[in-house]
C-alpha cells in the first residue's frame, strides 16, 4: 500500500476587513479552482463538490485521489471548514493500480480561522490530506521503507505546494473578484439581494 498523509498550517494577512474576507473565501467551487493539483470534478450543491488530487511523482507515477467535500461557514467562530463527506448520490471510486498509476479515494480537509485586524484580516489555514492507495505495479519491487519515504515526500511537499499556491492565487484573484462585486452591486440592490 501507498500511505499518503500530511498536514500543514500557514498564516497570512489578507487585505480586506473580516466580513469581506469571509465572503470571498466562502464560495467552495471558486476556492477549489485556486488550489494547485486539485481539480473540481463535480458540483453536487453550492457547498458540496467532488475534487480530484492529481500529481505525477518521480517523473512517471501518476497519483489520483478523489474526495467528496462539503463546506460550512462558521460566522460565530470566524471560520470556514471544508471536510470530507459521504454522499449517497456520489459515484463510488474504484481503487486500482496499473504499472504507473494509482487511483483511489482519500480524505482532504481545510480549516480556516479569520482574525479581525481592522482593514485587514489574519487568516490561518490548515490543510490535511490522507489516503491509502494500492501501490503502482512499477513500485512493487521497491523496499517498503523506500516507498514510505517517497509517500512522505509526496504528501509533505505537495501539501506545502497546495497551501502556498492557494494563498498566492487567492491573493492575486481578489482584486478582480472585488471589482466584479462592486460592478454587480447596483443589480443586486435593484433585484433585492441586498
Amino acid at each position: 500500500m501507498l500511505n499518503l498523509k500530511g498536514t500543514i498550517t500557514r498564516s497570512f494577512l489578507f487585505p480586506a476587513p473580516i466580513d469581506l474576507t469571509i465572503c470571498y473565501y466562502s464560495e467552495l467551487s471558486r476556492m477549489i479552482h485556486l488550489m494547485p493539483y486539485i481539480t473540481l470534478i463535480h458540483t453536487y450543491t453550492p457547498n458540496q463538490v467532488r475534487v480530484l488530487y492529481e500529481t505525477v511523482e518521480l517523473g512517471s507515477y501518476t497519483i489520483r485521489i478523489y474526495t467528496d467535500l462539503e463546506s460550512q461557514v462558521l460566522p460565530d467562530n470566524g471560520g470556514i471548514e471544508i471536510y470530507p463527506v459521504e454522499l449517497a448520490t456520489a459515484v463510488p471510486v474504484i481503487a486500482k493500480a496499473t504499472m504507473r498509476e494509482s487511483i483511489g479515494q482519500g480524505l482532504f480537509s481545510l480549516s480556516a480561522q479569520f482574525f479581525d485586524l481592522g482593514h485587514q484580516t489574519r487568516i490561518e489555514y490548515t490543510i490535511k490530506m490522507q489516503s491509502e492507495l494500492k501501490r503502482p505495479r512499477g513500485m512493487r519491487l521497491m523496499p517498503k521503507r523506500v516507498v514510505n519515504r517517497i509517500a512522505r515526500g509526496i504528501t509533505e511537499n505537495r501539501t506545502r505546494e497546495i497551501i502556498d499556491g492557494f494563498i498566492k492565487e487567492s491573493l492575486d484573484a481578489f482584486p478582480n473578484w472585488l471589482a466584479e462585486q462592486e460592478a454587480n452591486l447596483p443589480q443586486k440592490v435593484q433585484s433585492g439581494y441586498l
